[in-house]
């Protein structure tokens, strides 16, 4: 029989940090999840336990057995060293607000390692938005005459890509280019170069050598 294929992404949660999953990514394919507590985290969300025995085989849940200060830091570098030591293809995504794990992320990519930070769960790349149907109820507002809700410049990028997959360009400098065109004539391109860096915080694309652009959606 062939070999099962390795996941794709790998997700390392900082629950000391976030306090929160967001229990619509658990189970999506090709997604592993290693979820680390610390040693005062007793309790967990009824909801997300039974979300994570459905999933079992693709996530870790490791609670630490003492605490200290940068103990969870350090522990969550250690299973991510073993992830990238045996799967350096990998995509790897940390979930949270400490900017401390920043230093690894671009020591990661130094080596040609495929990490971001992440600050919510929203910017993961495979993340589906729940449908408006499902969102809490909240106060209409009332748009003056004439004007128009701006889109957000992140989904344009995304629906221009995906809708010329073909002629993607290859390198950074051709991407801001195009970038820069999308958002119109008063966009700079410091708003083009801001909007790619926002394409590789959600792990849309990665610059690698030579600025060769990679795109994963």
């Amino acid at each position: 029989m062939p070999d099962t294929p390795a996941p794709l992404h790998h997700v390392f949660v900082d629950f000391e940090n976030i306090h929160h999953v967001d229990v619509s990514v658990i189970g999506a394919k090709s997604v592993n999840f290693t979820i680390l507590l610390g040693a005062n985290q007793t309790r967990l969300d009824v909801g997300l336990v039974e979300k994570l025995m459905a999933h079992a085989s693709s996530v870790q849940l490791i609670r630490l057995a003492s605490s200290g200060k940068n103990a969870l830091d350090l522990a969550l570098a250690y299973y991510l060293g073993r992830i990238v030591s045996t799967h350096p293809a990998a995509f790897i995504h940390i979930i949270s607000k400490d900017t401390g794990f920043d230093p690894l992320v671009e020591h990661l990519r130094s080596r040609h390692i495929q990490a971001r930070r992440h600050e919510g769960f929203d910017t993961l790349p495979f993340f589906v938005p729940p449908k408006a149907s499902t969102l809490a109820p909240k106060a209409p507002k009332t748009p003056k005459a004439g004007t128009a809700v701006p889109e957000d410049p992140l989904i344009r990028a995304l629906a221009h890509l995906r809708k010329f997959a073909t002629t993607r360009p290859k390198r950074k400098r051709t991407l801001v280019s195009q970038l820069r065109t999308l958002l119109g004539k008063d966009a700079t391109e410091a708003d083009a170069v801001s909007l790619v860096e926002r394409l590789q915080q959600g792990g849309h694309v990665t610059i690698g050598e030579k600025d060769v652009v990679a795109y994963h959606d």
